[in-house]
This record gives structure tokens, C-alpha cells and sequence, in this order.
């Protein structure tokens, strides 16, 4: 009997999930843009205080955040789609390469869901999951224990994604204000570095300003993210992810890598995922296609 392939999602959600978990929290700690209280013109007659110098970093900040795509720039606030998994590539990675047939009755039952994601930038996303009944051919015990599975773990993977993706995609994994973060400059590197309630976040960004490792420690869990990008006219956007996942007071030798690629579709000026590729190494593969979707510009 081949093995349960509600283990390859499961395991896979949980890794998405440790992610997500991380970048929140790092996300969340992260200094909000100082606001500068509304000043009064001064009396002629009076001596105005001398200015605090502005923080040299703040400049560099903007400098690097203008390198990098941004959906809130760009004016997406959310997006529609329906959602096409790759059911035959997980059922084969999920049986570590075992033959599953394109026809397998667990892949024909679960390509009659229709999956509908509803991405939010700014507040919580929502999946859809809708089987029609046909009451000639009611499912057994086994079927619905499959889709009830599969339904968690497509829900608790694209909603992870859209969440630990977002602040890459709209620009806020660069922060507005250098006020509580540790910034320093060598010819070689750029770093940024910060500890708030637990949670350790160090960035370090190349020469020419590219993140290239986003770091998180959330009480001795590591998450250790290397983002990759591909220039656009409207700048930088990342289009791949490599994740290293080592859980509180595990050895070096159980960290978990996850690897996930994210192609995209231009729609009404704005970009959005048109296919997902989500691989936790040694433990299986999830693709989503987005297709028939909707933008919700502001």
C-alpha cells in the first residue's frame, strides 16, 4: 500500500508555517516611520532651537528602497484567482517517486474542487475550497478523510505563502526609519540588525544594495532566508526563495530547507503570482497555477 500522501502536505504546511511565523513576528518588531510633530512658525523675536541632525542611514534606507519592486507603489491591494495544484507531481513526491498514475482516482477526485484564492496585501487572505455533491456516487469514509486533508493543507500553504511573501513583494522588508535598528556599512556588505520581545532579525544586503540574507531567530528557532530577485522596469522583484528552517535546540544536521519560486502575470498594470513552485527538500513538492484572476487596485 503506497504511504498517505496527507503526510507530504502536512509536513509541508508545518515548514511554511515556521516561516511565516518568523517573518511576522521580525516584520511586526520592525521600527515604524517616525512621525515629526506639526510645528507653529516661530515668533520673529525668538531663537529657534537647533535642529537634531537627520540620521544619515534614513537616506540610505530610501536609497535602497527604491531599487526593489513594490505592489503598494504599484497600487495592488489585493488579487482573485482560481488555483490549479500540480496533484499528480505531489502524489509522486509524496511516494518518494513511487509511479501514480494520471488517472488515480485520488488525483480525478480532487481535480472536481474548485479553489479560489482571495490574496489580501494588507489583511488576511481566504480560500475557497467547493465540491459539488453527486448524490449518485456519495464519497466513503476514505475520500472525504483525503479531501478534508488536502483542503487544510492547500489552505494553510497558500495562505503561509501570501503571508511571508508580502513584505518582500511590497517593499516593506526595508524599513522607512533607521530609529531603533543597528546599521552598519563595510565596502563589502550592508547590514541591519535588530532584537525586540525574542525575536533577533539581521538583514545583510550586497554592495549595490540587494538583500541577499534575511535572518530571523525567533526564541532559538532559525530561519535563514536567501531571496533572489529579477529586474523589471518598475525594479527589483523576487522570484525566488531558499529557506533553512532549524527548530529550538535541534542539531545543524535537522535544519529543514524549503525552496519556493514564484513566476508572474502582468494584469491591468499590476503583477501578481501566475505559478507557484513550493519544495520542502527530501519531503516533496507542491505547484499551484493562479489563472483566471482579478486585481484590486486601489
Amino acid at each position: 500500500m503506497n504511504p498517505s500522501p496527507h503526510a507530504l502536505p502536512a509536513r509541508l504546511s508545518i515548514a511554511v508555517a515556521a516561516v511565516c511565523l518568523a517573518v511576522s513576528a521580525a516584520h511586526a518588531q520592525s521600527p515604524a516611520p517616525g512621525q515629526a510633530p506639526d510645528q507653529a512658525p516661530a515668533p520673529a523675536t525668538l531663537q529657534l532651537p537647533p535642529t537634531t541632525p537627520q540620521n544619515p542611514d534614513n537616506a540610505w534606507l530610501a536609497k535602497a528602497a527604491a531599487l526593489y519592486y513594490s505592489s503598494a507603489k504599484a497600487g495592488l491591494t489585493g488579487f482573485d484567482c482560481s488555483i490549479y495544484p500540480d496533484w499528480h507531481t505531489l502524489f509522486i513526491t509524496a511516494n518518494k517517486g513511487e509511479s501514480v498514475a494520471e488517472d488515480d482516482p485520488r488525483i480525478a477526485l480532487l481535480k472536481t474542487v474548485k479553489i479560489t484564492m482571495h490574496a489580501r496585501m494588507k489583511a488576511s487572505s481566504t480560500l475557497e475550497w467547493i465540491l459539488e455533491p453527486n448524490p449518485d456516487k456519495p464519497l466513503d469514509e476514505a475520500s472525504n478523510q483525503l479531501l478534508d486533508g488536502m483542503h487544510q493543507s492547500v489552505q494553510q500553504t497558500l495562505e503561509g505563502f501570501l503571508q511571508f511573501w508580502g513584505p518582500f513583494i511590497d517593499g516593506s522588508v526595508v524599513p522607512d526609519s533607521a530609529d531603533g535598528l543597528e546599521i552598519t556599512h563595510t565596502p563589502a556588505a550592508h547590514t541591519i540588525h535588530t532584537t525586540q520581545s525574542g525575536t533577533e532579525l539581521t538583514e545583510i544586503f550586497s554592495s549595490d544594495l540587494v538583500l541577499e540574507h534575511f535572518n530571523v531567530d525567533l526564541n532559538g528557532t532559525s530561519i535563514k532566508f536567501s531571496p533572489a530577485y529579477t529586474p523589471t522596469p518598475q525594479g527589483l522583484l523576487v522570484n525566488k526563495f531558499e529557506a533553512h528552517i532549524l527548530p529550538a535546540g535541534a542539531p545543524p544536521e535537522k535544519t529543514q530547507v524549503m525552496k519556493v519560486g514564484v513566476e508572474y502575470q502582468s494584469l491591468n498594470g499590476l503583477t501578481i503570482p501566475a505559478h507557484l513552485h513550493m519544495e520542502v527538500v527530501d519531503t516533496g513538492t507542491f505547484n499551484f497555477a493562479f489563472d483566471g484572476c482579478t486585481t484590486n487596485p486601489k
